[in-house]
């Protein structure tokens, strides 16, 4: 019966609502869950897993300190970018080929204008992760830094600035004006009403086709640690509206079974390592490869409830007459202020309701007299008179009992309450 309710590979509610439509069995809703959680096939289907808070990456005390790199392609040619962390001036280069030697040496001739930053982020494109690059970042002292593989949200500011220059060269193709024009009135253009990025960085303005005075290109220097308080405010903001549709997902620990997200399907594989960089996991497969994979690709098993017993009949495959003798112990009740239903459950009417002890046992009585009077009535015969006039007797007194009950009975006012709200004669 659990393959058939969850032969159409529905999720838990759907199947579980499905069930209660038609059937009911003890523990049945645990069962469902159960069979649903251990589906492989529901398993490898789930669906992504909620962004979840930010984390926030802390801002450089300096320009050029720490810098975020990419390539795009755009109008079937590739593009070098690089932008800084803390006053968000991009460099961008066309790139004859994509090879690793190419990408360096760019690298180096944008270094060398503007100096060696401390640390450099990127993704895990086949130009970072070459022998090349990493010698490259040895002999030129600076940390290389990788976001999670196919999470491009922890490489942020380079995926931002790549979107920047492809509006701008899209724009500039569009009117028929130079692309580097744009990029250089982007450069010019305050950030955070304090400063451009050309600014912090280089501590002047850019001449352009805007009418400057020679006093506003003199150099002047902007204050860090101003521009790095309103870099921090607009990041807590950010957070604030971010963190809103936000879930926290629980934490995975070495050697946990869990299934990881592969091309919308989520495959079985085991957490060997966690890296230093947040949320980031390196996993293993059952074939034994090992990636690199973010917290929010990952998911954890959940096998359902185990089922500890078997599930008892229930009462609609009892048979006739177990049914009737359990509707007959059920609609007597037990005592004069509780009501026993026919679920089990003891039902306790109001105080105004309530009727004591003594009038209800009275009831019972005159009740049980009244129906064996009425039942077996005494017919006369005329071969035993002596037995026909003790009957008579007999007759006279159950009478004066019934009277006298009647008459204490009518003396009790909530009687009549308690008749029309629970239906009793």
């Amino acid at each position: 019966m659990l393959e058939r309710i969850h032969e159409s590979h529905m999720g838990i509610e759907k199947s579980k609502r499905r069930a209660r439509d038609i059937m009911f069995w003890p523990r049945m809703n645990e069962q469902i869950e159960a069979v649903v959680s251990k589906c492989k096939t529901c398993q490898e289907y789930q669906m992504s897993n909620p962004k979840e808070p930010m984390v926030q990456r802390t801002i450089p005390s300096r320009p050029w300190e720490m810098v975020a790199t990419d390539l795009f392609q755009w109008e079937q040619n590739n593009y070098l970018v690089v932008a800084d962390y803390f006053s968000r001036y991009i460099e961008v280069v066309k790139l004859e080929n994509t090879t690793s030697r190419t990408v360096v040496n760019h690298m180096k001739s944008i270094f060398a204008r503007h100096g060696i930053p401390s640390v450099v982020r990127s993704d895990n494109g086949p130009q970072y992760t070459a022998m090349e690059y990493k010698q490259f970042a040895q002999k030129w002292n600076f940390e290389h830094q990788t976001s999670s593989p196919y999470y491009p949200k922890s490489n942020g500011l380079a995926e931002k600035a790549v979107e920047i220059v492809k509006r701008l060269l899209s724009k500039a193709k569009q009117d028929g004006k130079d692309p580097y024009l744009s990029l250089l009135e982007y450069l010019n253009t305050p950030i955070g009403n304090v400063a451009s990025p050309a600014q912090i960085l280089m501590s002047r303005r850019l001449r352009s086709h805007l009418p400057t005075t020679p006093n506003q290109l003199q150099p002047k220097v902007v204050d860090p640690e101003r521009m790095k308080e309103k870099f921090e405010e607009k990041q807590r903001k950010q957070k604030r509206y971010y963190d809103r549709g936000s879930t926290e997902l629980p934490a995975v620990q070495e050697g946990e079974a869990v299934r990881v997200q592969v091309q919308k399907k989520w495959k079985p594989a085991v957490i060997k390592e966690r890296l230093e960089t947040p949320r980031s996991y390196i996993i293993q497969t059952p074939n034994g490869q090992r990636f690199r994979r973010n917290r929010n690709h990952i998911r954890k098993q959940k096998y359902g409830v185990q089922i500890s017993r078997q599930w008892e009949p229930i009462e609609d495959f009892q048979s006739d007459g177990a049914r009737e003798v359990r509707e007959e112990q059920v609609a007597e009740p037990s005592t004069g202020q509780y009501y026993k239903t026919r679920s089990g459950r003891l039902s306790k009417p109001p105080e105004r309701y309530q009727v004591s002890g003594e009038a209800m046992s009275l009831k019972r009585s005159a009740k049980s007299l009244n129906n064996s009077v009425n039942s077996t009535p005494i017919k006369p015969s005329k071969k035993e008179p002596k037995m026909q006039e003790s009957n008579k007797v007999s007759l006279e007194e159950i009478w004066t009992v019934i009277s006298s009950m009647n008459e204490k009975l009518t003396k009790l006012d909530k009687l009549d309450i308690r008749e029309q709200k629970y239906g009793m004669e």
